[in-house]
């Protein structure tokens, strides 16, 4: 793993990230979630894909839900600030997890959110904690995706959720590099929807329908580039973050690879 968290670790991002706030305009005094909206969630689609993963779950006040991956905690604080429930977020990456930490003190959202450092494989929870597991954009880095599955649906309540949106593979030829979830082939693990269907079922879930996101990404591509945000993602990754995106749209564009969503359900 170690090769993962080096493509993901950035350093002051904190700081980094409040800066380029301030510099647009905003107040760190009254900063809502939604201002962070450009940067915190790190998948494609960004909160919309987050809602359109969230109206597919029956989660309420009560609710417990952990997400795997989750970067610096952006989708978490979708679904706390949504939902009202609480969410627990874990990431490889340490930056990442104190970034998460600091933001949710920032809008004001850490009653309903906490951030560790953890590894989606061997999971610090007990066995079904959680009413929904979520993991966006991760399982690209994960090679043995029955193991992931079934340490997800270990810690998943019976007639809860694991779900999942995912780039995943659907042409057969190769990506060029690097992509924003790896630098370069050794570290990109992308699977078909099939490969992740038989993988929850293996694990004991009961795969729903895949569901191409790509209209929804287009549409949030096209309003961020009538609208760019103040903070975006290349405040996060990097100056190399053009080069990785570009790589992700030319893959997108040649049908080689598409962002899907799966929802498995654990059985009562």
């Amino acid at each position: 793993m170690g090769d993962v968290n080096e493509h993901y670790r950035q350093t002051a991002l904190t700081e980094r990230i409040l800066q380029e706030l301030v510099r647009g305009g905003r107040d760190l005094g009254s900063l809502q979630p939604g201002d962070l909206a450009g940067v915190d969630e790190f998948h494609l689609g960004g909160r919309a894909a987050t809602d359109a993963l969230l109206s597919s779950l029956d989660l309420g006040p009560g609710s417990r839900v952990l997400d795997v991956g989750c970067g610096i905690g952006g989708a978490a604080r979708t679904i706390a600030s949504s939902v009202g429930c609480s969410v627990s977020g874990v990431d490889l990456t340490e930056e990442f997890v104190e970034t998460a930490n600091d933001l949710s003190v920032t809008v004001g959202l850490d009653d309903y959110t906490t951030f560790s450092t953890g590894n989606a494989l061997s999971l610090s929870f007990a066995e079904s904690e959680f009413d929904a597991v979520v993991m966006l954009h991760v399982g690209m880095n994960i090679a043995d995706k029955e193991a992931l599955f079934a340490e997800l649906a270990r810690v998943t309540k019976p007639g809860g959720y694991v779900a999942v949106y995912d780039i995943m593979l659907v042409g057969n030829r190769e990506l060029s590099y690097p992509v924003p979830w790896s630098s370069d082939a050794s570290t990109s693990h992308l699977a078909t929807p099939a490969d992740y269907r038989a993988a929850m079922l293996a694990a004991g879930l009961e795969p729903g329908e895949s569901v191409d996101r790509l209209e929804l990404v287009r549409s949030t591509l096209r309003a961020t580039a009538e609208n760019p945000p103040v903070v975006n993602l290349s405040h996060l990754m990097g100056v190399d973050w053009p080069t990785m995106f570009g790589n992700l749209r030319a893959a997108l564009d040649a049908s080689l690879v598409a962002p899907t969503q799966i929802i498995g359900a654990r059985p009562r």
